[in-house]
């Protein structure tokens, strides 16, 4: 369901007239891959590596906050 429409010229226009035609081609040419593709499939497909990555991720940011925390606790 389109909730509005972006028309663009590609004549010999502006800069900046070029770049915001070329932004709403890529959010269209996004969205129709979203919608139309089995992206969300093929994670679900691959759980196990997903769930290994997310945890690593998690695993790196408590470790580099640890120091801060630590230091904010000792501060009492």
């Amino acid at each position: 369901m389109p909730t509005e429409a972006t028309f663009c010229r590609h004549g010999g226009g502006q800069d900046a007239e070029d770049q915001t035609c070329a932004r709403a081609h890529l959010l269209g040419r996004f969205r129709y891959f979203i919608e139309h593709s089995d992206w969300d499939e093929v994670i679900l497909a691959r759980k196990k590596p997903v769930d290994v990555l997310c945890s690593a991720v998690l695993l790196a940011a408590a470790l580099y906050f640890l120091p801060l925390a630590s230091a904010i606790l000792w501060l009492r």
